[in-house]
């Protein structure tokens, strides 16, 4: 095992792919900006991906859609996914060589509540609706969340967040994640409205006070994890 941070400046690192989240519009990886920086601090390569980029009519599972990059997984040293990403790299567990992954909100099985859930933004009356009932899941249990002003109608929006969303109604990729022999951690908000610990399985750690997006809620804790997952699995 190499500690990343030992590499030196000219030394090719270790390889990184993250799948995004459901996303109404790609946002360039500022989903994950904290895990992404520390990283790359800790000298990794950082691939990440628009997971819905290749979501067509085609896909009618998460299987499917893992199906699509199953290629650039298997290249990675690590795995690294959010929320509906996090559920396509389990979906992606048995192609993977026991690499190390990382999910963070990422459910591994769906219940009534979370696809009830999921399903009122995605049949929300228009747009503005619909980022505004998200908005409303992702933040802690118990936050205000400030209204936004009406944004116009987007049909590419809309279907990717439908898309996305409907995938995970049914989920239930258990035995992918007990059958997994590679090091494997779940980070899951305390607080979350969506992902809970009772949707997942293995490897829990819960973010105390953190809604659907811990590395944002809070982001020193996350790192802290991260730091010592990184240490002890990844290697060069």
């Amino acid at each position: 095992m190499t500690d990343p941070r030992a590499l030196g400046p000219n030394v090719v690192g270790p390889r990184v792919l993250v799948c995004a989240p459901v996303l109404p519009h790609w946002d360039g990886g500022r989903f994950f900006g904290p895990v992404i920086r520390r990283l790359t601090e800790l000298g990794c390569r950082i691939e990440v991906v628009d997971t819905l980029s290749r979501l067509d009519d085609s896909v009618t599972s998460v299987a499917d859609l893992a199906a699509r990059w199953a290629t650039e997984a298997q290249e990675a040293d690590l795995v690294a996914g959010n929320a509906l990403g996090g559920a396509v790299v389990q979906a992606l567990l048995p192609t993977l060589d026991a690499v190390p992954v990382l999910l963070v909100s990422a459910p591994t099985k769906a219940d009534h509540t979370l696809a009830s859930r999921l399903a009122s933004i995605v049949e929300a009356d228009d747009l503005t609706a619909s980022l505004r009932r998200l908005a409303e899941l992702v933040a802690p249990q118990g936050t205000s969340v400030p209204t936004t002003p009406p944004v116009p109608e987007d049909e590419t929006a809309r279907r990717r967040i439908a898309g996305g969303m409907r995938l995970l109604y049914d989920l239930d990729l258990t035995a992918n994640v007990l059958s997994y022999q590679g090091p494997l951690s779940q980070f899951v908000g305390e607080r979350s409205q969506l992902v809970t610990a009772e949707h997942v399985v293995g490897e829990v750690v819960v973010v105390p006070g953190a809604g659907m997006r811990p590395q944002h809620d809070r982001p020193e804790f996350v790192i802290d994890h991260l730091d010592r997952f990184v240490k002890e699995n990844l290697s060069r």
